[in-house]
């Protein structure tokens, strides 16, 4: 049996950090994190934690979207 297709190999970037209300501090859990223009995204666990891996290289722009909240664009380097 043979299988046919293209295997790219591409860069992997982990991208990780913790999303936290600007005022008081505390731990956002649910917030929305996408990769501006590119289809992969994660949400925040019960700790305001996320981590995400994409098939890019670095710089990348992080869009971070909450009910009540603005949204944000963070650069990552």
């Amino acid at each position: 049996m043979m299988f046919g297709g293209v295997i790219g190999v591409y860069a992997q970037t982990s991208i990780s950090g913790k999303v936290t209300d600007g005022v008081s501090g505390d731990p956002l859990a649910g917030v929305n994190i996408i990769v501006k223009g590119r289809v992969v995204g994660t949400i925040t666990n019960t700790d305001g934690a996320f981590n995400l891996t994409v098939n890019d290289s670095p710089p990348l722009t992080l869009v971070l979207s909450f009910v009540g909240y603005r949204s944000q664009e963070i650069e990552v380097t």
